[in-house]
C-alpha cells in the first residue's frame, strides 16, 4: 500500500516526442524573452516568432500524441471572461482602445492555452518553472553588464531607479520578487543552497529598481513559505516572523529619511497611506495613485453589475485631467470595465486555485506550498498593479491550473493503486476445506 507523497516525492517524468520537444523548446525560449526583448520595439518580434513557434508545435503534438487537458474551473471562468469583455464593447461610451485590448485579451487566453496543454507531467511542471528562474537570472545579468555594479550602487545612493532604459521598473521588482520566491522554496525544501547566490543577485537588482511594492510582496512570501515549512509550530512561526517584520516596518518608518536613504524612504511612504492625516503622505506617486482607486471606485458605485467596458476608466479619467491612465489597480481595473460579473468570473480563478492548492498542503503534496505562496503574491500585487494585460499573470493562471490537474490525476492514481494493492492482498477463497 502507498504512503501520501512526501515534498521530495516526484510525478512520472514522462518523455518528449519531437513535437512535445519542439514545443517546450520554444516555449523556454519565449519565457526568457520576455524579460529582456518584450520591452525592446525592434527585438519584441522575436518574442512573437518563438510564441507562434510555441503554438504551432503544441498543436501538432496536441493532435498527435492526442495528449488531453482538465477542463477545470479557472479554464471556462477565463473563457467566460473573455467572452463577456467582448460583449462589454457593445454598451462602451468610447470605441478608443476597446478592440486592441479585447484582441490582447484573447491573445493572452492564446497564451494561457498553450501553456496548460503543455504541463502534462511534472517534467513539464519543471521546466516552466526553471525557465522562469533562468530567464529571471538573464534580465539580472543583462542589467548589472547595462549599468555596471557601481552605477547601480550610485543610483541607489541618491534615489534614482534603474530599470527604465531597458524593462520597466515595477515589473523588474515582481520579476526578482517571483525568482527570490522560487530560490526561497529550492533553498528551504530541496536544499539547494547554491541558490542563495541568485538571491543576492535579484534582491540586489529590486533595490535598484527601487519597486517598494515588491519587498513588501517579498516579506508576504518569506512569512508564508516559514508558516509551511512544517506542520508543527506554525502558529508560532507565524508569530516569530511577523514579530520581526512589524519591527522592520517600524524601524524604516522611523529613521527613513530623504536626504540619508531615499530608497528607505519611499518604502516608508507606502504606510503613510494608513495615516488619517492626508499631509502625511508626502510621496507625490502614492498620493495620485490613491485617488485613481477611490475614483475608480466611484466609477464602479454608478454602474455595479455590468461595468463600462474596456478602456473605460481610462476614458472617463481622461474627462477630468486631459490624459489617459489606468487605475493602477487590477480590482479596480476589472470592477469599472467589467462590472461585478467581470470580477467574478476573473477572480474565481484564484478561489478555484485556493480551494484546490489548501487541501494539497494538507496531504503534503510537492510543490503545493510554491504554487500557494505565488497565488497569493499576485492576488495581493493587483491591488496596486495592472496586470489585466500583462503576460505573466496568465502564465502563471496556466502554471496553477496544469500543477492542479497534474496532481489530481496522480492522486487518483495512487488511490488506484492502494485499491489494486488491497485486493491483491486478501484473494478471495471459496468452497471449504475437506
Amino acid at each position: 500500500m502507498t504512503h501520501p507523497m512526501s515534498f521530495e516525492r516526484r510525478f512520472d517524468d514522462g518523455k518528449y516526442g519531437f513535437f512535445k520537444l519542439m514545443s517546450m523548446v520554444f516555449l523556454t525560449l519565449y519565457i526568457y524573452s520576455l524579460y529582456v526583448l518584450a520591452y525592446s520595439e525592434s527585438l519584441n518580434i522575436i518574442c512573437h516568432v518563438l510564441l507562434l513557434g510555441a503554438v504551432g508545435f503544441s498543436f501538432l503534438n496536441f493532435i498527435v500524441s492526442k495528449d488531453g487537458f482538465r477542463l477545470d474551473y479557472s479554464f471556462f471562468s477565463l473563457l467566460l471572461f473573455v467572452m463577456y469583455a467582448m460583449m462589454t464593447t457593445f454598451w462602451a461610451p468610447s470605441d478608443e482602445g476597446v478592440m486592441s485590448f479585447i484582441i490582447t485579451l484573447i491573445q493572452l487566453f492564446g497564451l494561457y492555452m498553450v501553456v496548460r496543454i503543455n504541463i502534462q507531467n511534472e517534467k513539464d511542471f519543471r521546466v516552466v518553472l526553471w525557465a522562469i528562474f533562468v530567464g529571471t537570472i538573464i534580465m539580472c545579468l543583462y542589467t548589472v553588464m547595462y549599468y555596471g555594479i557601481g552605477e547601480i550602487i550610485s543610483r541607489i545612493s541618491v534615489g534614482l531607479r534603474i530599470g527604465q532604459e531597458i524593462n520597466q521598473s515595477n515589473g523588474m521588482g515582481i520579476y526578482c520578487t517571483v525568482l527570490n520566491i522560487l530560490s526561497l522554496y529550492y533553498i528551504m525544501f530541496e536544499k539547494k543552497y547554491w541558490c542563495f547566490a541568485a538571491l543576492i543577485l535579484s534582491t540586489f537588482i529590486m533595490i535598484g529598481a527601487g519597486s517598494r511594492k515588491s519587498f513588501l510582496l517579498m516579506g508576504l512570501a518569506l512569512l508564508l513559505l516559514f508558516m509551511f515549512k512544517t506542520n508543527k509550530g506554525v502558529a508560532l512561526r507565524f508569530m516569530a516572523v511577523g514579530i520581526v517584520l512589524l519591527i522592520a516596518v517600524y524601524l524604516i518608518v522611523e529613521f527613513a529619511d530623504r536626504e540619508s536613504n531615499y530608497f528607505l524612504y519611499r518604502i516608508a511612504q507606502i504606510f503613510e497611506v494608513f495615516r488619517d492625516d492626508p499631509a502625511s503622505l508626502t510621496d507625490d506617486s502614492l498620493l495620485t495613485r490613491s485617488g485613481m482607486i477611490e475614483y475608480g471606485i466611484e466609477l464602479w458605485s454608478e454602474n455595479p453589475i455590468f461595468g463600462y467596458g474596456p478602456e473605460q476608466y481610462e476614458y472617463f479619467y481622461s474627462l477630468l485631467h486631459g490624459v489617459r491612465r489606468p487605475p493602477h489597480s487590477t480590482f479596480v481595473q476589472v470592477l469599472v470595465g467589467y462590472g461585478s460579473i467581470g470580477f467574478v468570473l476573473f477572480y474565481g480563478i484564484y478561489a478555484f486555485v485556493y480551494s484546490k492548492l489548501i487541501p494539497m498542503i494538507r496531504r503534503q503534496r510537492r510543490y503545493s506550498i510554491l504554487m500557494l505562496t505565488f497565488s497569493v503574491v499576485f492576488l495581493i500585487n493587483d491591488v496596486g498593479a495592472n496586470m489585466l494585460n500583462n503576460k505573466y499573470l496568465y502564465l502563471f493562471f496556466a502554471i496553477y491550473a496544469g500543477y492542479i490537474s497534474i496532481t489530481l490525476n496522480d492522486e487518483k492514481g495512487e488511490m488506484t493503486n492502494e485499491i489494486s494493492d488491497v485486493g491483491t492482498a486478501i484473494p478471495y477463497q471459496s468452497g471449504t476445506d475437506m
